[in-house]
This record gives C-alpha cells, structure tokens and sequence, in this order.
C-alpha cells in the first residue's frame, strides 16, 4: 500500500492501521505481563487452605473404650482442644479388648500421623503399641493407663494412688472410722486399677477399726459391679461401706444395694466425677467421688500430644491431682467444669 496520496498528502488508511496495531500489541503486551506476575504471585503466596494443610499436625487416639461415659467425656475433651489448635485427630474405639487396640494402632502408624495418642486397654498390650510405634519412628503419648513396655514421649494421668487415699478418707469418715466395708477393683491388669486399690488400702489404715471383709474386681464395669455386689450381700449384708473404684462401678454397687433392700444404709464411694456420679450425690445414694474430670484430662491430654508433634518440650510423665466431691462440693465443682468447656457432666 503507498505511504503517500497522489498530491503527496499521507495515505489516512495506512495511519489508521498502524495505529490499531500498536494498541494490539501493546495490549498483548500488558496481558502477558500480568498473567506471568499473577503467576509468580500465587507460586510465591499460598492460599490461606494450601497454608493450613502444609502446617496441620493429625493425631490418632486409640482409646480403650466409648461405653463408659469417663472415656466419652475423655474424648470428647480430646475433640474440643483440637478443634482450638488445629489439629486433626481420629479416635479409634477399642471396646476394651487387646487385640482391637493393637489392630487399630498397626493401622494408624500405617498412616504416619504426627503423634499416636492410647489410652492401653491393659498395660501389658500398651507396651506392644509403644513398642512398635518406636520402630515406626512415630512419637507416643499414653494417659490414665502406664504402659509396660516401649519408650513414650509423655505420660499424663491423675494420681491414682492419692485417688485411693482420698476414697479411703472419705469412706473411713462416712462411717464413723468403724465397721466391715467392701472393696470393688478395677481392670487389674492396669497400673491405674492397681494403683488406686493400693492407694484405698494404705489409707484405711489410718481407720484401725474399719474391716475389709471383701475384695473383689468388676473391671470398671457398672454391670459387672452390680453382680459382683449382689453376690458378696449375700454373706456381708452388715457391710456399712462400700469403695469402688470408679463412678460406674459405684453405681453398679447402688443399685444392688437397692435391689437389697439397703439403700440408705450402706455409704458408697466412687471415683471419677461423671455426670451420673454429680447425680447420685445430689440425690444422696452416692456419699462422695473423688473427682477427676475426664474432660480436663481429654484436653490436657491433647495440648500435650500437640506439642509433642510440634517437637517441643515435654513433661515426661505429668500428673494431675483429684478432689473429693460430697453434696456441699457439687456447685464448685460444676463451675469448675463449665470453666473448662465442660457443659455435658452438670447439664
């Protein structure tokens, strides 16, 4: 095309379309830049969901069971706290059998979460788990119940020895230092069963003229309680006191007491401070617990577990104390768990 006109005037056509194609060029131009900006901007800036997956920790809790309503509120405990610090956790139910526990914990390390958390249904198979874990190169944290065997990362638990002095306390005052009383066991293939019975009969010496006629263990079982119960009435129906060693086994005493025709008469102690526990000594059937609340331990247990996936320092074995709960107590107590989170056990 001529750049000129005939009367030599430049050619207006020509003009126009180099015009047009400098805007095309320089609009390519600026889309390119941009694009190739925006791109380095998202590789140098992840999304605030890209950010949180690259730094979420996961935890696995294999917790010996869910058909007690302690380790319903310990887990629920677990949940809250790791909903505040953001981790993912996976509770896996044992239903209180060994090799249910192992199977689940085999295949949690499987999947490499950043701490394993158990809660051993006895202490014997715990060690395996731990053990194992360790191969697996996968931090451990156990609570209420000391695995024999492996190396843990942390340990966290009530005092079960003082949880058997202070049920002994309390049974030795409720009934005037005197008098023939029961004692119902735990699992005693734990060291927190084992502990807590200990701990019962070291401090009833401090009551010479109390008598144990009979020991016997219901393995933290309401039900089993409540048989076990019923059959020692049927040669110690002039027990005055009854120590179990846990709110659901106490219970399980209350209604074979009942079934008896000796409610009111027998004073029981428990141990946990359940929901049906704070209950019962409203109503009076149940004298006293020693209280240690199962949500604060399932929260303590996971600040715990999150700092040890985080790598940071740790008490190897952490210990938390409980406090006896008689019917004056019940309002404090309640506060106390409401402080916490805890709307559940006083609802």
């Amino acid at each position: 095309m001529r750049s000129t006109l005939p009367n030599g005037l430049p050619n207006p056509n020509l003009t126009l379309r180099k015009a047009s194609s400098m805007r095309k060029n320089t609009f390519v131009t600026v889309a390119v830049v941009t694009a190739v900006a925006l791109s380095l901007a998202a590789c140098n800036r992840a999304s605030p969901a890209d950010s949180a997956a690259a730094g979420a920790k996961s935890a696995t809790l294999v917790i010996s069971t869910l058909n007690n309503p302690f380790f319903v509120s310990v887990a629920d405990g677990v949940k809250a706290k790791a909903k505040t610090l953001g981790m993912t956790i996976d509770v896996q139910n044992a239903n209180n059998a060994d090799q249910a526990s192992l199977d689940m914990a085999t295949a949690a390390l499987s999947k490499k979460p950043s701490v394993l958390i158990i809660d051993p249904v006895s202490s014997a198979s715990g060690g395996s788990i731990v053990t194992q874990a360790n191969s697996s190169g996968v931090p451990v944290v156990a609570f209420d119940r000391m695995p024999k065997g492996g190396e843990l990362k942390a340990f966290i638990g009530y005092d079960a020895i003082q949880a058997g002095e202070n049920g002994a306390k309390a049974l030795g005052e409720a009934v005037g230092g005197k008098g023939k009383v029961v004692e119902i066991q735990g699992i005693m293939g734990t060291s927190v069963a084992q502990e807590r019975s200990k701990g019962f009969e070291e401090g009833l010496k401090a009551f010479p003229g109390i008598k144990i006629v009979a020991t016997q263990p219901a393995e933290f079982d309401r039900g089993k309680a409540l048989d076990v119960m019923t059959n020692v009435l049927q040669s110690n129906r002039d027990i005055v006191g009854v120590y179990a060693a846990n709110d659901e086994m106490a219970l399980g005493v209350i209604a074979a007491l009942k079934a008896a025709g000796l409610s009111g008469q027998v004073k029981v102690i428990g141990n946990d401070g359940i929901a049906d526990a704070v209950k019962a000594i409203k109503d009076g059937t149940l004298y006293a617990t020693n209280a240690e609340s199962p949500f604060a331990l399932g929260s303590e247990v996971m600040a715990l577990a999150s700092k040890v996936a985080n790598g940071g320092q740790v008490e190897k074995n952490k210990v938390l104390q409980g406090f006896l709960v008689k019917t004056p107590d019940v309002p404090s107590y309640c506060k106390k768990l409401a402080d916490l989170g805890d709307t559940a056990t006083c609802k």
